[in-house]
């Protein structure tokens, strides 16, 4: 089964904030797990490791 690979678009319309901030919050995101796959000059993130960031902060009670 493929990977599911996410755009920036999607990213930040699941995390419910704007293109820019995400590009903001991105390195902060990668620290802590977000993996990132260049295709080309395209960069595109893997789903699983959003839902485990997301998972981690829920748990946590983390912030970004």
């Amino acid at each position: 089964m493929a990977e599911k690979l996410l755009t920036i678009d999607t990213i930040a319309k699941r995390l419910g904030v704007s293109r820019r901030t995400f590009y903001r919050l991105r390195a902060r995101l990668m620290a802590r797990g977000l993996q990132e796959v260049c295709v080309g000059k395209l960069r595109r993130y893997r789903e699983a490791s959003l839902d485990r960031v997301i998972q981690r902060l829920a748990e946590t009670g983390g912030s970004i």
